[in-house]
């Protein structure tokens, strides 16, 4: 800090020749939505998923869904609005095929040959309303086209294989003007490459939204506690040279951010703002008008603390990079990296900014909101209740998640997810691979069918699932087919006999039909393809139980294992909640270790650990009061949480050995601690609360529920370090 000062002119010259390449690089952002990015790929359950998977063919083409919700419920009239506008959607450039329950044919297979007829017919109203009844009879169709309220219905759209985001988008415009005289309650229009373009387009509204009310509240809290211009204008200069510096790191590796890294800005921002006040806090303690001592005292008192803090900040962030999952291990290198550039700019630039700059002095509201009593019985017996509320949120903690959290949100991308789930069968996909447990026997055999069907019945009927890929599916309905299209029929024959007639026709059309892309080359496996309702992963994991209870009981035949991108998701969840709270207590460990290195006490570096600890342990109450589920959102949450909350009981503990060097009391030092480093950890927590407290505003469900939990956890660690410490300090350390 010394050198910096003396060699300010050096110092800023190269202050703003990095500050200014980053700023450049910053230019060349990008965002990006990638699920597969949330994978860890070396994950038995990811490479049994991608081995299995890789014995089908896979249908390349882009698929693409229409929503509508009617004003009222459908009728003969709406029906032929669909089919006008089926037949629109037909002469779309790039559009390939359209399927609508109106266009929708099925086929009768009879000495004539193959007959196809319409599901619906609309010549006239009688024969719309008696088939429409029929419909009823068919519920592999109807589910697919129609909801159960009859309120709403699905296109389906083949695209183009070379459909790019561009074409999507263009194609999403003459949709919307085919759609758009008919006045419909709702359209949604659903398509994976436009659903991760919304939320592109949403991530960068929202970054930019957050930043400034950060930079808004920070800015007012500056002016409230400062009361100058310059001590708000100089902590701002560290702030955005700060999260300038990381962002433009980020670019210039042409990383893209996402729904994680998207916090990054704030996360390092509210952080090198910590660095800054203590810093300002002990420069404006000194009485002397030369700032060269005022600069070597302040080094003197904080650097060994600001060092430690870094460190301990920085390592805490990576210990998310052991996950193995791509944005995780974005996310804490590159908030690590941005925690050490705080401390940089906060090292040598901080000193230089403070030298030309008049004497800047603390709001005295501060000092007096400031505790400066010991009160060893209430804060004993608020922890012990405080404790005891915690242990009982904890065990109502469950291990949970949803597929899109953000269903409720006001955007296209949420309304479309809402309306899946709400109109029709769902967004959980549910995929269940099957292998024989005899190898002699080939899925086409009469005894491993039944078992395949009872399979999907048990699916259908305890997952309240519709089954849209199935072997025993399209054997019933090619079984209706051969009998007239009854829906008596929709079964599989109870006869062997009429079984192998009916598996004859699946095996003539499945090259029409697409067999090879639901069973293997070798005929040894197969799947099912359903989705359902999302309940969670906390429920779906009781039904995958049970699922597997009734295999293992009732079909010998068979072996499965759940496998797709939902339970490849659910597991990772579970995998990397279980590695995160075991990084965790490494990383207590080793900064319980640190600080008693530091501080030649193996007591005090155990002292420091139950006023770091019940910040975790409230925001594992906080979750498992109000059922928020944990996940990987709220696993980062500890990570953030204990890194920065050690960070105030280490300059706590610094300016106590300090204090404990002079000839006084350790009552009298405690209390000296109280009212100067107290101050500045207060000013410090009440900027973190408002700077983390923005992302509860933010638009994503993982942001919105690490703003909460870091609030909490950072309120509760304030608390801890202003009168659980003190107390402790009181009781191990004697005069």
């Amino acid at each position: 800090m010394l050198f910096a000062t003396k060699q300010r002119k050096l110092i800023t010259i190269l202050f703003i020749v990095f500050t200014v390449f980053f700023g450049y690089t910053l230019s060349k952002t990008t965002f990006s939505h990638n699920l597969d990015d949330f994978f860890d790929k070396k994950e038995p359950v990811f490479q049994f998923n991608k081995q299995f998977f890789s014995q089908f063919k896979k249908d390349t083409s882009q698929q693409a869904m229409i929503g509508i919700k009617s004003k009222t419920k459908l009728n003969y009239a709406f029906f032929l609005k669909l089919d006008s506008i089926t037949s629109q959607l037909e002469r779309i450039e790039n559009v390939t095929n359209v399927y609508s329950i109106s266009n929708q044919k099925l086929a009768l297979f009879s000495s004539l040959g193959t007959i196809p007829y319409s599901v619906l017919r609309l010549e006239n109203d009688s024969l719309f309303n008696q088939t429409y009844r029929e419909l009823g009879t068919l519920p592999d169709i109807k589910s697919k086209f129609i909801s159960d309220n009859e309120f709403s219905t699905l296109i389906y759209l083949s695209l183009n294989d070379t459909s790019g985001i561009e074409e999507i988008k263009t194609l999403k415009n003459k949709i919307d003007s085919v759609l758009e005289p008919y006045s419909f309650k709702e359209t949604h229009f659903i398509n994976d490459d436009f659903t991760s373009y919304l939320i592109t387009e949403k991530l960068k509204k929202d970054s930019l939204r957050l930043v400034l009310i950060s930079l808004g509240l920070i800015i007012l809290i500056l002016i409230y506690f400062f009361q100058s211009v310059v001590g708000v204008i100089i902590p701002f200069i560290i702030i955005i040279s700060s999260v300038v510096w990381v962002m433009g790191t980020i670019s210039l590796f042409n990383i893209s951010l996402n729904v994680l890294t998207i916090a990054i800005p704030v996360i390092v921002g509210v952080i090198s703002l910590s660095d800054v006040i203590h810093i300002i806090s002990r420069y404006s303690e000194e009485k002397t008008g030369d700032k060269f001592q005022k600069i070597i005292a302040t080094k003197k008192d904080i650097l060994r603390a600001i060092i430690l803090t870094t460190v301990t900040t920085s390592v805490g962030f990576l210990t998310l990079s052991s996950s193995n999952i791509p944005v995780f291990i974005e996310f804490s290198i590159f908030t690590a990296v941005g925690v050490i550039y705080a401390f940089i700019i906060a090292y040598f630039m901080l000193p230089v900014l403070l030298f030309y700059t008049k004497k800047i002095t603390l709001n005295k509201t501060l000092n007096k909101i400031t505790p400066k009593k010991i009160t060893p019985k209430i804060t004993s017996i608020i922890s012990v209740i405080l404790i005891v509320i915690c242990v009982l949120g904890i065990l109502k903690v469950k291990n949970n998640n949803y597929m899109y959290e953000d269903i409720n949100a006001n955007d296209k991308a949420s309304h479309s997810f809402a309306f899946m789930e709400n109109e029709f069968y769902g967004i959980r996909e549910l995929k269940v691979t099957i292998s024989l447990q005899d190898s002699n026997k080939t899925i086409y055999d009469y005894t491993v069918i039944q078992e395949i069907n009872q399979l999907e019945e048990f699916i259908e009927k305890e997952y309240n699932a519709t089954i849209e890929m199935g072997i025993a599916t399209r054997l019933k309905q090619f079984n209706r087919a051969r009998n007239g299209g009854d829906s008596e029929f929709y079964i599989l024959p109870k006869d062997e006999k009429e079984y192998r007639k009916t598996r004859n026709k699946v095996l003539k059309f499945g090259k029409k039909i697409q067999l090879n892309s639901l069973v293997s080359a070798n005929k040894k496996a197969t799947y099912i393809g359903a989705k359902t309702k999302d309940n969670g992963s906390y429920e779906t994991r009781k039904l995958n139980k049970k699922l597997r209870k009734f295999v293992a009981e009732n079909l010998p035949n068979i072996s499965i294992n759940l496998a797709g991108v939902t339970f490849i998701i659910d597991e990772t969840n579970v995998h990397v909640t279980q590695a995160m709270i075991f990084s965790l207590l490494g990383i207590i460990i080793f900064i319980m270790i640190l600080i008693s290195l530091i501080f030649k006490s193996l007591l005090v570096g155990i002292v420091s650990l139950l006023p770091n600890i019940l910040p975790l342990l409230a925001i594992t109450s906080v979750v498992g009061w109000f059922d928020l589920g944990m996940n990987i959102a709220t696993t980062i949450v500890y990570t953030i949480a204990f890194g920065i909350a050690v960070d105030d009981t280490i300059h706590f503990l610094s300016r106590y050995k300090i204090e404990r060097e002079k000839p006084i009391s350790n009552h009298q030092a405690i209390i000296n601690t109280m009212r100067t480093s107290g101050g500045a950890i207060l000013l410090t927590t009440l900027i973190l609360v408002f700077g983390f407290g923005v992302l509860i505003f933010s638009d994503f469900y993982a942001n919105f529920i690490t703003g909460l939990l870091v609030c909490v956890g950072l309120v509760v660690a304030l608390i801890c370090d202003l009168y659980l410490l003190p107390v402790m300090l009181l009781w191990v350390k004697k005069d």
